[in-house]
């Protein structure tokens, strides 16, 4: 007997076994039920709903759908169950709408970590509509037992960084990662030399904060939209082992930070697109700095882990055994730091904030929690910003001749096409590779732009450009030194 699909899916729309929802993008999403009874999302035009959808139907009517029927399936579905005006908010592992706060612990038993007025306990949820990426693991239920205090002795026995004040940053790091998208979070960047444990710390990060089912150890995606696709799955997405990124991949991972849109083909049509919301947490690491461009560097957390010494290094078995017997007590202190943080309504007083400033605030809440002083986590946050600064600068060839340029000057005075003539000679003397210097001017000057805040942060200079006649003039100013013949003319 031939199937009518139109009929039996129109059945599971009515009779609940399959819903048709949107968020607040106007994106639909099919929302299933499972046998514990806890509802699971679905994008519609995802291949996991296919897979689903496949499932419920041959439940339901004990039939088979072949791959064109479940193509077909999906485009009477986008007929007859889009009409929906139900708006819901679909979460990547967190909900956090400033009042109520969830963790989803376990998709089959639909059950999470809530936090509300302060108070942190495991719950079962009801009204909240995650989302999983195919590599979604549970995560294991935290010891909520465990102090806040605990959390840095564990941090610092687990990650092998350069200095106690990295393990507190990272320490921050953490806790705001489990904060929810609410705010924007920094890149996270490691570097280290071999042996400093790069991949296991990451691995150890990914299980605190997003468990995967399938193992750490992947690089940037191969494909026309892999990244994008992977951004818009994941909470906390890892690359690992990374030499370089280019400045196209560069720009992505920015945009992630603080969010984004990006318009890919529907994998069942020829011309209509999707529309992918890009936001997540985003960590990297490589033997050097992989990270290179300014605009992703100054949205980045850089920390350096140090070598073992011999006589510390773990076998795998022994390491991952010792991290898995304190996992439950770093999650549950983090989770009783979380809780005290986001219950803190104390007004932050730091009036220099990074340019993360969401980021900035809530490290200062979790940093009371943890017995860390507003003015600490601030010196730490802008030390590491300093070191951001100069790392762009240290990476940038006309930035490093712009400097050696203001060296003994206040003030510098010329046009454009001559500040090139002046900078490729600069690097010509000093044997850099004249080859990365821009060949006009309006493209100098789009280079400049990049490291301008850089270079007035770490150096004091800045420049201004302006029309003179049929070119333009550029003045560079060494403030520091301005300032410097200021105050001897006064004294």
């Amino acid at each position: 007997m031939a199937k009518d699909l139109q009929k039996d899916l129109q059945e599971l729309l009515t009779g609940g076994f399959l819903k048709v929802v949107k968020d607040n993008r106007g994106e639909y999403y099919c929302l299933t039920d499972n046998q514990q009874g806890n509802t699971a999302a679905y994008p519609l035009y995802d291949n996991e709903f296919r897979k689903e959808l496949k499932k419920l139907y041959y439940n339901q009517f004990n039939e088979v759908l072949s791959v064109q029927e479940v193509q077909s399936a999906v485009e009477i579905i986008e007929i007859i169950g889009t009409d929906t005006t139900e708006e819901v908010e679909v979460c990547k592992r967190i909900f956090n709408n400033s009042y109520q706060y969830a963790y989803e612990l376990n998709r089959e038993e639909g059950t999470a970590v809530w936090i509300e007025d302060g108070e942190v306990s495991i719950e079962k949820t009801s009204g909240i509509i995650f989302r999983h990426a195919a590599n979604y693991a549970n995560q294991i239920e935290p010891n909520l037992k465990v102090q806040p205090e605990k959390l840095l002795d564990y941090m610092r026995k687990h990650f092998n960084l350069s200095s106690d004040r990295e393990i507190k940053l990272l320490t921050l790091y953490l806790v705001t990662s489990l904060w929810g998208l609410r705010i924007n979070h920094p890149i996270l960047v490691l570097t280290g030399e071999k042996g400093s444990s790069k991949s296991s710390s990451f691995k150890k990060l990914e299980e605190l904060i997003d468990p995967k089912s399938s193992e750490l150890g992947s690089g940037i995606p191969r494909g026309s939209d892999g990244l994008e696709v992977r951004l818009y799955n994941g909470y906390f997405v890892t690359f690992d082992n990374l030499s370089s990124l280019s400045r196209k991949i560069s720009d992505i991972l920015a945009v992630a930070v603080t969010g984004g849109s990006f318009s890919k083909r529907a994998l069942y049509r020829n011309a209509d697109e999707i529309v992918l919301d890009l936001k997540a947490i985003v960590a990297v690491n490589g033997v050097s700095l992989v990270a290179k461009e300014s605009d992703l560097l100054d949205r980045s957390v850089i920390l350096t882990l140090k070598r073992i010494a011999p006589d510390k290094v773990l076998t795998e078995e022994e390491l991952w055994a010792e991290f898995e017997k304190d996992r439950p007590k770093m999650l549950g202190a983090c989770f009783n730091v979380l809780a005290a943080a986001l219950n803190d309504m104390e007004e932050v007083q730091v009036r220099n904030k990074i340019r993360m400033a969401d980021f900035h605030v809530a490290c200062v809440k979790v940093g009371r929690v943890l017995g860390i002083s507003e003015e600490e986590v601030s010196d730490i946050l802008w030390e590491n910003q300093k070191n951001i600064n100069r790392r762009t600068l240290d990476e940038d060839v006309v930035a490093l001749c712009v400097i050696e340029l203001m060296q003994g000057r206040n003030k510098y005075v010329n046009s454009m096409s001559g500040l090139l003539i002046d900078l490729l000679d600069i690097a010509d003397k000093n044997g850099m590779p004249s080859t990365v210097i821009p060949k006009t001017a309006n493209h100098l000057r789009s280079r400049l732009d990049k490291t301008k805040s850089n270079l007035q942060s770490e150096y004091g200079i800045t420049y201004h450009v302006k029309n003179i006649g049929t070119f333009k003039q550029i003045t560079i100013k060494n403030l520091k030194k301005l300032a410097k013949v200021a105050t001897e003319e006064d004294s």
